[in-house]
């Protein structure tokens, strides 16, 4: 299990950063990571999970405008 105390904390080398997104350019420049890209958005994750999760978060978001939105 791995605990880390900052969740912008990458998880080769333990550098520390003040985004999410610094993360990912960081875990992709420097330790050639492959990152996913959200199609819609295009913003970019670690791993497939978090887009998944983005993307859930995204559709329900949609959703609920167009139910609000008449």
């Amino acid at each position: 299990m791995k605990l880390f105390g900052n969740k912008n904390e990458c998880e080769d080398c333990h550098a520390r950063f003040g985004s999410y997104d610094e993360l990912v350019l960081h875990a992709r420049d420097e330790h050639k990571k492959h990152i996913v890209k959200c199609a819609d958005c295009g913003k970019l994750f670690l791993h497939e999970k978090d887009r998944l999760h983005h993307a859930k978060e995204e559709r329900e978001r949609k959703v609920d405008y167009r139910r609000h939105k008449f």
